[in-house]
């Protein structure tokens, strides 16, 4: 298996990029866990998954369980739980991830999914590190 790196969710971002040719309009960006390592991802999704990805970041309550507090429940009523989740690898602008469950079982799944699911249980993120890159430097002004 490829060297993972711990990863944080950063945030959901709006992407900027409107042209024919790019469909999503929101990315989850990752960035590289150690201090001093500024890698980053940003993987798009859909709008139904970018909110419920940023009402998870700030803590938004609801009175009924969302899609993913259903999930995360569901795996506790049946004795488990997520033990992490890994972005594994892409294909043609199409991210595979996996989640791995208490008990070894490891359940493939969209990254917008397990993302979310991590967001909700505080399961760990990792990314396969040939996945991160470095920002690219804001542009300097002309002189």
């Amino acid at each position: 298996m490829a060297e993972v790196v711990p990863v944080t969710i950063t945030g959901v971002v709006r992407g900027t990029e409107d042209g024919p040719g790019r469909c999503e309009r929101f990315f989850i960006e990752l960035g590289a866990a150690a201090e001093g390592d500024v890698r980053r991802l940003r993987i798009g999704v859909g709008d139904a998954e970018a909110a419920a990805l940023a009402f998870s970041l700030q803590g938004t309550e609801f009175p009924r369980p969302m899609t993913y507090q259903f999930m995360a429940s569901l795996l506790a009523a049946a004795g488990s739980g997520v033990r992490s989740v890994r972005v594994t690898g892409a294909t043609n602008g199409i991210f595979y991830a996996q989640v791995m469950l208490r008990g070894g079982a490891t359940v493939d799944a969209r990254p917008s999914d397990a993302l979310n699911l991590a967001a909700i249980t505080g399961a760990p993120v990792f990314v396969a590190s040939e996945l991160l890159s470095v920002p690219a430097a804001p542009r300097q002004p002309a002189s």
